[in-house]
């Protein structure tokens, strides 16, 4: 009978092990184990020594055991297609951390994507991550993106995201509202970069900076219609002055008396100008819609749900 209840166990065992993650000691003597061009100050120490450091390779960190094995070794493969296919790290993080406001939980997500290697081998440490906080009174989760990933996942494309998965996770269907994030996630970098970021850049540092273009064609416009209206009015001016042909048409007959009259034609002398318009400018401006973590470095964000 034990024997037979054992086997039992052992059988329905894998069915109940919910994916875990190994973590390792930052060494605060001679290496914290951050590997990207993030100073470390006084500063930021501590956020780097509290915050856990992991293999970036694992890609799905389930702290609060939310997942099964099967459903995390599904869902790493789904997100291994998507990095290989569009170079942008993906990440998604379960803990159970407690909070206040909702900013304890993006500087927890910044500093585990910026203080380990994701994004290490990408431009601008490009990647997205998804963030579920299990905190028993007020569970939460939001969207985090970094490098060039702010410029594909906008706003409006965050918000759709969040709000498309938000029965699935608040009902603990976290499998399913990750299959349907990850198609959505396929979907929009397929579609390419929204019209809300076609004028960004990512500098060096994670942040979004608008590029100002100069624009040549309205201004060309503009100086063709300035020209023609002065043309215009200089046109009419001439047409409403009267020519005077003979020089004593000039003259105050009642104050000049002519004794000797001759008529001699002596020179001719035209005069004449153009008036040029002319504009220049160029170059780029910055204005950031990006968040600082204690890295320094810049990322975006979705709105954030709970429940």
């Amino acid at each position: 009978m034990k024997k037979t209840l054992l086997l039992l166990f052992i059988i329905l065992l894998p069915l109940n092990i919910y994916a875990s993650t190994n973590t390792t000691n930052r060494d605060t003597l001679d290496n914290l184990g951050v590997n990207k061009h993030w100073k470390i100050t006084d500063k930021n120490r501590n956020n780097v020594l509290n915050t856990y450091l992991v293999d970036a390779s694992e890609k799905i960190y389930d702290f609060s055991d939310i997942l099964t094995n099967e459903e995390e070794k599904e869902i790493f493969e789904e997100f291994i297609n998507f990095i290989e296919k569009y170079n942008t790290d993906l990440v998604f993080l379960s803990d159970n951390i407690s909070y206040s406001y909702d900013k304890v939980n993006e500087d927890y997500a910044a500093d585990f994507y910026d203080y380990n290697d994701f994004g290490i081998n990408f431009p601008n440490y490009s990647g997205i991550l998804l963030l579920r906080n299990t905190y028993e009174s007020d569970p939460y989760f939001n969207i985090y993106m970094f490098g060039d990933a702010q410029l594909y996942i906008d706003w409006d494309r965050s918000e759709y995201i969040l709000d498309s998965i938000y029965d699935d996770f608040k009902n603990k269907r976290y499998y399913d509202g990750l299959i349907t994030y990850i198609n959505l996630l396929n979907d929009y970098y397929e579609s390419g970069i929204p019209s809300s970021k076609s004028d960004y850049i990512v500098d060096k540092d994670g942040y979004l900076q608008k590029v100002y273009h100069t624009p040549w064609t309205f201004i060309t416009i503009t100086s063709l219609i300035i020209d023609s209206i002065v043309l215009l009015i200089l046109i009419k001016r001439n047409k409403m002055v009267k020519a005077k042909l003979y020089v004593n048409e000039y003259l105050d007959r009642r104050k000049i008396s002519i004794t000797n009259k001759q008529d001699k034609f002596i020179r001719s002398h035209t005069s004449s100008y153009t008036e040029s318009s002319s504009s220049s400018g160029g170059g780029s401006g910055g204005s950031s819609h990006s968040s600082s973590g204690s890295s320094g470095g810049g990322h975006s964000s979705g709105g954030g749900r709970h429940g």
